[in-house]
C-alpha cells in the first residue's frame, strides 16, 4: 500500500505557498497576487464538483468558499442532482467551456471515466477528492482513506454484535471507490483478516462469526434507501442480532427512519458514516451507536487552496511524491458526539 502524506504537515507546506500566491494580505498588484499561471489582473477561475446532492456536499462548500475568500479565487461549486456520470460530465464539459483553469472532482465511476478525466488533465490541473481515479492523470487525491474508515465500521459494528449476528451494508452505488473500499473494510473486520485491498466477498456469506445479508445499492434516492432498509426489517422480523450499516451520509437516516416506522428503534443497532445532523442526532438519543466522519470541510477548504497554488504558481513543489493527501477520519460514539456536533455547528457558522 501506497505511504500517505502526513495530513498535518501537508497544510504547513500548503499555507506556507499559499502565502506567497495571492492570499488575502498579498499586494494585488505584486507578481505573487497574480502568480505565473494565471492571467495578470485576473481572478483565477476554479471549481469543485461533487458527485450527487447530499448535505455531506454543503460541509464541504462551506469549507471550499472559506478557502475561496483566503485566496482570491473565483469559485464555482457543482453538485449533481443524480448519481450519473454522464450528468458528472456534462458539468466539467460547461467548466471547461467557461474557461475554468482548474477542478476538484468526486468522480462518481473511477474505472469507466478514467479516459475524460485524463482529457480534462492534460488541459488543466484535476485533484480528485473524496472518490479517487488513481489510474487518470490527476495531480493528486484528498481525502479520506476509505479502506481504513471502513474497518473502524466494522468494529463498531463487533461492538454492537460482540458474540456475532447478521449485517446488512446501505450506499448509494458501488461504482465509486470510497464505497467499495468501506465496504470491504467492514468485512476485513467482520472476518478477522488484515487488509489486503479489494478482493472477492460476495454477499450472502458468513465473514467469521458474522452474516452479510446484502449490500443494498440505491442510486443516491433517499426513499429508495429507506424502502432497502424496510425490506430488511421486514425479513428479519424478531431478529435482535442485527446490525444495519449506512456508507454514504444520507443513509443511516434513511436507516433510522424505517427502524422507527417498523417500531423497533433501540432493538436493532445501527451503525454510520458521515456527519449528517439527523445522524448525530440519534447517536445522542442512543438509536444510532457510532458513525465513522470524514472531514469533508477539509476536502473543500484544502482543494480550493491546492488549485489556487497550482493555477498561480504550477512548478510549485506542494504535491506528494504519491499524489495521496490523507485527510483522517474520526470516530464519533455519545461519548464525544455532543463536542464533534459543536465544533461542526461552528465551522458551518450555525
Amino acid at each position: 500500500m501506497r505511504k500517505r502524506a502526513s495530513f498535518a504537515r501537508w497544510v504547513s507546506v500548503v499555507c506556507l505557498a499559499v502565502a506567497g500566491c495571492g492570499g488575502e494580505s498579498s499586494n494585488p498588484g505584486s507578481p505573487s497576487a497574480t502568480g505565473g499561471g494565471a492571467k495578470a489582473g485576473a481572478r483565477p477561475k476554479v471549481a469543485f464538483v461533487s458527485n450527487n446532492p447530499a448535505e455531506f456536499w454543503t460541509i464541504c462548500e462551506a469549507g471550499a468558499r472559506k478557502a475561496a475568500d483566503e485566496v482570491d479565487v473565483e469559485l464555482q461549486y457543482k453538485r449533481p442532482q443524480d448519481g450519473a456520470a454522464a450528468t458528472q460530465k456534462q458539468i466539467i464539459e460547461d467548466l471547461l467551456v467557461g474557461k475554468t483553469q482548474a477542478i476538484a472532482i468526486s468522480v462518481i465511476s473511477p474505472d469507466n471515466q478514467i479516459a475524460f478525466l485524463d482529457e480534462v488533465a492534460a488541459r488543466i490541473p484535476l485533484l480528485c477528492v473524496d472518490n479517487d481515479a488513481s489510474k487518470s492523470k490527476r495531480k493528486a487525491y484528498l481525502g479520506t482513506a476509505n479502506l481504513k474508515a471502513g474497518r473502524s465500521v466494522g468494529e463498531l459494528v463487533k461492538q454492537a454484535l460482540p458474540n456475532g449476528g447478521k449485517v446488512a451494508l446501505f450506499v448509494g452505488q458501488l461504482d465509486p471507490l470510497n464505497a467499495r473500499e468501506r465496504r470491504q473494510g467492514v468485512i476485513d473486520v467482520l472476518e478477522g483478516v488484515e487488509s489486503q485491498g479489494l478482493r472477492d466477498t460476495p454477499d450472502g456469506k458468513t465473514y467469521g462469526k458474522y452474516e452479510l445479508l446484502g449490500t443494498y445499492t440505491d442510486n443516491v434516492d433517499k426513499n429508495k434507501a429507506k424502502d432497502n432498509a424496510s425490506d430488511v426489517l421486514a425479513k428479519n422480523q424478531g431478529a435482535e442480532d442485527l446490525c444495519l450499516v449506512g456508507l454514504w451520509a444520507y443513509n443511516p437516516p434513511a436507516i433510522l427512519a424505517a427502524v422507527k416506522d417498523a417500531n423497533r428503534a433501540g432493538k436493532v443497532h445501527i451503525v454510520a458514516f458521515d456527519e449528517n445532523d439527523e445522524t448525530l442526532e440519534g447517536i445522542k438519543k442512543g438509536e444510532i451507536l457510532g458513525t465513522i466522519v470524514q472531514s469533508p470541510y477539509e476536502f473543500g477548504y484544502q482543494s480550493v487552496k491546492l488549485m489556487a497554488i497550482l493555477v498561480r504558481e504550477p512548478d510549485e513543489a506542494v504535491i506528494p511524491a504519491d499524489g495521496i493527501i490523507d485527510i483522517p477520519h474520526r470516530v464519533i460514539t455519545k461519548a464525544n458526539v455532543d463536542e464533534f456536533h459543536a465544533e461542526l455547528n461552528k465551522l458551518l457558522g450555525k
